[in-house]
């Protein structure tokens, strides 16, 4: 092409002054210079077809992984092609659910690239549906340390961590990416799941609200929500929420457990056990099911039947601390104390922060006779922010049994000051007054 437009050029230039005969001669040999040069060019090599064939576009995914798979075993292809097909052949494999194969394209493609981000975010999310969730971390971590200023690679990041259980670390992350991208709805939803799993429920009521009010489609965003609000004492407006989420999708488990707890706060006991039942004839062993039907049951004073509920829950899962807390109870109401204390003991060994049980276990120790147990369970549970009026009303007793009348007559002045209609404590109150009287 560039021959041609110097020949044109030149001709324009001469087109009027052709009756010299040395100018002729001059175009004639630049005429036969510029097709020498047109006629010398190398034709450019046929665009292998593959190369389109092998892509997310391709309508036959089954022939664009073929496309793929052919132009990897070719040995001209180019590095920068290679890391393309590799992309191109990991998608497909992901969108088929073929995780591994993901991974191991993946993998190829970054030993050639190593600060590839894309693939380095797209490794993540493989990682992550194969639960290795540590290896998500790492990538995720290399992905914003190459661009540290990228609020979607912080929020991507806070999210990997709250699925790992990670809340505290998670929260710093999601707030820096919601300060730039306040809309982002996974980033509310994860920072609402991380501050429901660190107690905090209203703040979670807060960000999950915000986030379903953006996303009302999301049944996952209202059952969370629905959750956070039974946890922040809003349980009527929870189980409006888990009717509707039910309505939409009758299948949805995880909104019947969730609804049936909050059935049981509510002191529905009937209708909380129906939503177990229905979870547990579709899945029979769900540990979650079985805890929730336990609960149900002991609410509607049954606790004999509670307790079978959790032997086949504890036969699942040993390791739940939340069952032996439960059954633990469920012996206390039977009078059962020493096997209270036991499976109390057994979730305060796998849960040590369980303030409630180590109260609980105070009661059942001071039930027992062993007043100076129960007082060191029950005033490190205190201390640790259990605020339960018989709580507070069984220390005082612990330390009326241990012989120190004078602050035990504290504890119950204090706990009347709060709670001024609790009897059990006027009725303490008087009859210790009465015995350091007659004492005196």
């Amino acid at each position: 092409m560039s021959s041609f437009k110097a020949l044109g050029e030149g001709l324009e230039v001469q087109q009027n002054d052709t009756a010299d005969p040395l100018v002729r001669v001059r175009l004639l040999l630049l005429v036969l210079v510029g097709l020498s040069g047109c006629a010398a060019a190398p034709k450019p090599p046929p665009r292998d077809p593959d190369l389109d064939l092998c892509s997310t576009r391709t309508p036959d995914a089954a022939a664009a992984g073929a496309a793929c798979n052919r132009l990897l075993d070719k040995p001209g292809l180019s590095e920068a092609q290679r890391i393309e097909v590799l992309r191109t052949r990991a998608e497909l494999a992901r969108r088929r659910g073929d995780f591994a194969a993901a991974r191991a394209d993946l993998d190829a493609l970054l030993r050639l690239r190593a600060d590839d981000l894309p693939a380095l975010a797209a490794r993540a999310g493989i990682r992550e549906r194969l639960g290795e969730l540590e290896g998500a971390l790492e990538d995720r971590r290399a992905a914003l340390a190459r661009d540290p200023d990228n609020p979607a690679l912080k929020g991507a990041l806070a999210r990997t961590l709250v699925r790992a259980g990670r809340h505290q670390e998670a929260i710093p992350l999601l707030d820096a990416a919601l300060a730039a991208t306040p809309e982002d709805v996974d980033s509310l939803a994860a920072r609402g799941r991380a501050r429901l799993a660190l107690g905090d429920a209203e703040r979670a009521v807060r960000d999950l609200d915000a986030a379903y009010a953006r996303a009302p489609d999301r049944l996952d965003l209202a059952t969370t929500l629905g959750r956070a609000l039974t946890r922040a004492g809003q349980a009527e407006r929870a189980v409006a929420l888990f009717d509707t989420v039910i309505r939409r999708d009758p299948d949805a488990r995880d909104a019947r457990l969730a609804r049936g707890n909050a059935l049981v706060r509510l002191g529905r006991a009937e209708a909380a056990l129906a939503d177990f039942e229905a979870v547990l004839r579709a899945e029979p062993n769900s540990v979650d099911a079985l805890l929730g039907r336990g609960r149900a049951l002991s609410a509607k004073g049954e606790p004999q039947a509670a307790i079978q509920s959790y032997d086949r829950a504890l036969a699942l899962a040993r390791e739940r601390a939340d069952l032996w807390h439960l059954r633990g109870l469920a012996w206390m109401r039977l009078e059962e104390h020493e096997r209270a204390i036991r499976d109390l003991s057994e979730a305060l060994r796998l849960e040590p922060a369980r303030a409630e049980a180590r109260a609980s276990r105070g009661v059942a120790r001071l039930k027992r006779g062993d007043a100076k147990n129960a007082f060191l369970d029950l005033d490190r549970a205190i201390r640790e922010g259990v605020r339960d009026p018989w709580f507070l009303f069984n220390r005082a007793r612990a330390l009326e049994e241990l012989g120190e009348l004078e602050r035990a007559e504290r504890e119950y002045a204090r706990l009347l000051a709060n709670e001024p209609g609790y009897e059990l404590a006027l009725k303490a109150l008087e009859r210790l007054r009465k015995r350091r009287a007659g004492g005196m």
